[in-house]
């Protein structure tokens, strides 16, 4: 039955215009990857709350707030610049990313393993 479906799938392939077939792929491939952005976004942020972690932006309103009822300047939030947020961002995203592409690779092994 699965052998009939795909030479019968084939055979669509063969008798559909290229530019349609083309455009169906690429929608087809912006869909998944859509797909699997949102999925690993929520996955880095299950594991980022899992582990205690929070958003620099988070840290400094916190460290502010906390300044502020205990009556001290906040020189350290006003003090850090663009870059400075910039670079400590850039740095705690790669690690993620490379973390991410790691449990990925882990997952298709597995995959195809069983």
């Amino acid at each position: 039955m699965a052998i009939k479906n795909f030479k019968d799938n084939l055979k669509r392939l063969k008798d559909a215009d290229p530019v349609e077939l083309a455009g169906q792929v690429n929608s087809w491939l912006q869909e998944s990857g859509e797909a699997l952005r949102l999925r690993i976004e929520d996955e880095v942020e299950k594991a980022v709350t899992k582990r205690g972690f929070v958003k620099r932006s988070e840290f400094l309103k916190l460290e502010a707030r906390i300044s502020d009822l205990e009556g001290k300047p906040n020189n350290k939030a006003k003090r850090s610049s663009a870059s400075d947020k910039k670079q400590t961002g850039n740095s705690v995203k790669k690690k993620v990313e490379k973390k991410v592409r790691k449990e990925v690779k882990k997952g298709v092994k597995k995959g195809v393993k069983k």
